[in-house]
């Protein structure tokens, strides 16, 4: 049979993988001029690629580390000791070791250990996220960890990933961090990345696609899915208008046994032709806010920071964190080159996202100079920005009411996407799980292809 693809991130290229092993043939669509979704590349010059967002691997990120050897590339991922800061009080803390909690100062000394214990009861404990569904991050950790660390530590931390919503975030999304960000060794945090970037790995996906008679199409967003699964596409550059698919010039449909869409659910609404999908399930999707990733990638030419990673625990700081690639990566890796991210999550509207790189530089200046007083402009020898609009699901409580089923109502057609990432959050490892569940569930639907 003949099955459209939807979005050529992660889930999408796996579950085209899957489908196309299973005997059918798959035509995957990419809006970006790439591939890999939030885990796309760019050229950065002298031969280089590097995210547009930051990745990282943990070791408990088993699904994706066995992508890899299934495709014959267990070479590929390396594991690097991380280190990781927080920023309070005008000062970057390690904030890595039991020690290190031990001296963290803006906590008074009984409140650390109270938290030590707290955090050590979740990642030990049993797992269960039902109860951390039903309460807040707040309630929660004021009534377990103390006020003080709520006030210090994860009340900075939630308010700059969440803004105003930080309030109704579910505890499961704060024990779900803390649960995963541990792997065997807890004396030492190792994180992984792959030795050329994603890019190998995403090449590959589409090579298999492809031998199997599919086709893998970048620069080529859907604008228009019709009930007997006519996809009508976008025209190449279309991406330049923006997210909002009804915005593209389109190209000749093509008609499909079934349809497996990878998009964020607005954007799924928008494409999708009246009558398609009943308003209960549409109004389901809709339930579910996202905050907009926006990511300033700075070529700096010295180090910024001692550390890979550094949480931002200061309210006047117009970021949520500064990610130090070539500090987990060696800048020999660049030809000595040195990569900065500065990472923020914001509500749909705010005025940051409006800003030319430059701009925005501008704007992150003075909190750059609070971290390392002697930054300057002249450091800067290249800019980059993205944004990411449904780059972040707001995990409130009774989130999993609101999870729209991957089985939409409308038979062959399947849904998977970020917000049915749960309890666990969003990123690679997981996007390869829903893959492989997604095709799957689409499988279940058709009949067995011919051998």
């Amino acid at each position: 049979m003949r099955i459209a693809v939807l979005g050529a991130g992660v889930t999408g290229l796996v579950a085209g993988l899957r489908l196309t092993q299973a005997g059918h043939t798959v035509d995957v669509y990419e809006r970006w001029p790439g591939l890999g979704g939030q885990a796309a590349t760019i050229d950065i010059g002298g031969g280089h690629l590097l995210e547009r967002y930051y990745h990282h691997l943990f070791s408990t990120d088993r699904h994706i580390a066995a992508l890899y050897d299934e495709l014959g590339m267990p070479d590929e991922l390396e594991w690097l000791s991380s280190s990781v800061a927080y920023f309070a009080d005008g000062k970057q803390w390690p904030f890595v070791t039991p020690m290190d909690l031990l001296r963290f100062k803006p906590l008074p000394p009984l409140a650390r250990i109270r938290l030590g214990m707290a955090v050590l009861g979740i990642q030990r404990g049993p797992g269960a996220p039902g109860p951390f569904e039903r309460v807040t991050a707040r309630t929660w950790i004021e009534r377990y960890m103390g006020k003080d660390a709520y006030r210090a530590l994860w009340g900075p931390l939630l308010r700059g990933k969440f803004g105003e919503r930080a309030d109704d975030v579910a505890m499961v999304w704060l024990q779900n961090k803390l649960r995963l960000r541990r792997g065997d060794d807890a004396a030492e945090e190792k994180l992984g990345y792959p030795k050329r970037s994603w890019e190998p790995l995403f090449h590959e996906l589409q090579a298999r696609i492809e031998a199997g008679g599919g086709n893998v199409f970048i620069d080529r967003p859907i604008a228009k899915l019709s009930a007997d699964f006519t996809v009508t596409p976008g025209a190449p550059s279309s991406f330049r208008k923006g997210h909002d698919p009804r915005e593209f010039e389109t190209l000749e449909p093509t008609r499909y046994d079934a349809v497996l869409a990878t998009l964020p659910n607005d954007v799924f609404e928008q494409v999708l032709e009246p009558g398609v999908l009943p308003e209960a399930y549409l109004a389901k999707a809709r339930s579910i806010e996202y905050f907009t990733a926006l990511c300033l990638l700075l070529e700096v030419d010295r180090r910024f920071s001692p550390y890979y990673w550094t949480n931002i625990g200061d309210d006047d700081l117009p970021f949520v964190g500064l990610i130090e690639h070539t500090n987990l990566i060696p800048p020999e890796r660049y030809d000595g080159r040195r990569f900065l991210y500065v990472a923020n999550y914001l509500p749909a509207g705010h005025e940051l996202l409006d800003l030319a790189p430059e701009d925005l530089l501008a704007r992150y200046t003075p909190g750059l100079k609070a971290i390392n007083p002697g930054f300057d402009r002249s450091w800067v020898k290249q800019i980059w920005s993205h944004r990411e609009p449904a780059a972040q699901p707001i995990v409130t409580v009774g989130y999993r009411e609101k999870i729209p089923a991957m089985k939409t109502p409308r038979r062959g057609l399947v849904l998977a996407n970020t917000t049915q990432i749960f309890p666990e959050d969003r990123g690679t490892n997981y996007a390869v799980r829903e893959g492989d569940e997604a095709a799957r569930a689409l499988l279940e639907w058709l009949p067995d292809a011919p051998k």
